[in-house]
């Protein structure tokens, strides 16, 4: 008797998956679901759709397991499908989303504060200013943030996903960083807050 280890890399997972075994499913649901459910929370505050969209997006992955190991990445494809799914379920067409207006794509999203006090590298006081600050970014600056940094995706996944090019990414990234510096020149901090991996790992 073959005893599989459930808790195996992405890619076991999802060679396993392709093979019809359906624990690796389960597995990979237990892996990104979180993540996933807090990123469409970012465009929808229905609990019910959400969770509906992210069912029938794992229901599609189990449906297309034949070509489930050509996915080079698990939880970038599961992201796009939601993002997908969602913003159908409310409305707002392809066009919309690929006209590449930044005015009109509506991303909600709240930084925490608990992110920011990372080994204690920047106070209580400091991380409400700068979240301040960060509310106030455009909605596709704070997706861009939120994809970046929480979730750790690439510039390319980035782009593919907020159907933009490569070079608006690396824009967007760069007008964000320079609103942040600016906020901390005005405010007179001159240590350099690594906001935990953020700054460093912008470029």
């Amino acid at each position: 008797m073959i005893i599989h280890d459930y808790t195996a890399n992405e890619d076991v997972l999802l060679q396993r998956l392709q093979d019809g075994d359906e624990k690796a499913l389960g597995a990979l649901m237990k892996l990104f679901y979180v993540p996933i459910y807090n990123y469409a929370c970012r465009f929808s505050q229905d609990e019910q759709l959400v969770k509906d969209c992210i069912q029938e997006v794992f229901i599609s992955l189990w449906q297309r397991r034949d070509s489930a190991t050509a996915i080079s990445s698990p939880k970038y494809y599961l992201l796009r499908a939601v993002k997908n799914k969602i913003v159908k379920a409310i409305g707002k067409n392809a066009k919309t989303i690929n006209s590449g207006s930044l005015d009109e794509y509506d991303f909600k999203v709240e930084f925490s504060t608990e992110y920011m006090l990372i080994e204690k590298q920047i106070s209580a006081e400091n991380a409400a200013r700068l979240l301040e600050i960060l509310s106030q970014l455009p909605a596709r600056q704070k997706e861009i943030v939120y994809l970046k940094f929480y979730h750790q995706l690439d510039h390319e996944q980035i782009a593919a996903l907020m159907n933009i090019n490569r070079q608006s990414v690396y824009n967007l990234l760069h007008e964000s960083l320079q609103k942040l510096r600016k906020f901390w020149q005005q405010e007179l901090i001159t240590s350099v807050v690594s906001f935990g991996s953020f700054m460093i790992h912008l470029f």
